[in-house]
């Protein structure tokens, strides 16, 4: 069974020198997901605290300035992977990878950016955040943090330098249409991967609104990831053919709040064959159910749920990844985000 537990923004009321104040944290919460033997389509929908969050004092067309600091370098850790997501301004919602090394050489207020990743949600040019836009800066969710985050005594992550043989967390990259396959090698600790040789891969990065197919050779485990809750609407770009998405705020959702509809660029179809289709991985009997749009470009069916209209119901748990395969591109998606913003 899988659950994400939440704890709300809390209020703290103190008086001093006869003043009342407010205070506001952050959103809070952990995600408890349990993993059964075989294929398990996981979406981590919490982040890692910010390293920074402030406003643009102005871009290029590789970096971006943020008031008040002297060293954002100096914050980063070098072998760990980061990205900044804009909140506010035409970009509100977007986010591009950070080029660490770049940024740690800097010692200044710029972060630079890798404007080659396939993570970017949009092209990075100097129009693309202004003066005074809010931007805040992350580490990723890593492979390694996922690892790390087994309950103790709840069973264990199987090792082997065969790769057939180890647990899996697999990432799909939708513009090569290809997974990456990183294994956990017989020492317990080391990532590799299918496509990266032989560099360990315990830092490589999960980014926000990827899902990811973990494919345990052993019992079962249970996992907690702890983190903030995203705060703000979210870049959802969607390309053709198949991908895998996870949630960004942990909710479930429905076609219909996802906005997948033929007005937003959906594709819908009576024959499933030739419409746009969402597919939601049953871990336990390791059988995926298809849901696709229908040709009115409004109504969603299942192949088990025979003509009952399924465009309202949440098909999408809060912590499941779900697989979107699209006849067509559309790059430019915003997901409105429900929650309080700021």
């Amino acid at each position: 069974m899988k659950k994400l537990n939440v704890t709300l923004a809390i209020l703290v009321a103190a008086v001093m020198a006869g003043n009342a104040q407010t205070v506001t944290s952050d959103i809070v919460g952990y995600q408890s997901t349990t993993i059964l033997p075989g294929l398990n389509a996981v979406g981590i929908s919490l982040l890692n605290a910010d390293t920074i969050k402030g406003s643009a004092s102005g871009a290029t067309s590789t970096s971006v300035q943020i008031s008040g600091q002297t060293n954002i370098g100096s914050l980063l850790t070098a072998d760990e992977s980061y990205y900044i997501e804009v909140y506010s301004g035409v970009s509100k919602g977007d986010r591009f990878d950070v080029d660490v090394p770049a940024t740690i050489a800097s010692a200044s207020s710029n972060i630079v950016i890798k404007v080659s990743s396939p993570n970017n949600t949009s092209l990075f040019t100097s129009s693309v955040i202004a003066s005074s836009d809010i931007v805040a800066l992350r580490k990723h969710i890593t492979i390694e943090q996922v690892k790390n985050s087994l309950v103790s005594g709840s069973g264990s992550w199987v090792g082997n330098n065969s790769s057939s043989s180890a647990d899996q967390i697999q990432i799909l990259d939708p513009i090569a249409q290809s997974f990456t396959i990183y294994y956990l090698r017989a020492d317990g600790t080391t990532w590799r991967g299918n496509l990266t040789g032989t560099a360990p891969q315990n830092k490589a990065p999960i980014a926000p609104g990827k899902g990811v197919l973990i494919n345990k050779k052993g019992s079962q485990m249970n996992l907690s990831i702890v983190g903030s809750v995203r705060n703000n609407d979210f870049a959802m770009p969607y390309y053709a053919g198949l991908d895998l998405k996870a949630p960004p705020i942990p909710k479930g959702f429905s076609p219909a709040s996802l906005g997948a509809t033929a007005a937003n660029g959906w594709t819908g179809n009576n024959s499933v064959a030739s419409a746009d289709q969402i597919q939601i991985l049953n871990s336990a009997t390791q059988a995926f159910t298809t849901y696709n749009l229908r040709t009115d470009g409004i109504t969603w069916r299942g192949n088990l749920t025979s003509t009952t209209p399924q465009t309202a119901v949440d098909i999408i748990n809060s912590d499941s990844a779900y697989l979107v395969t699209r006849r067509n591109s559309n790059l430019d998606g915003v997901l409105t985000n429900p929650l309080p913003q700021n």
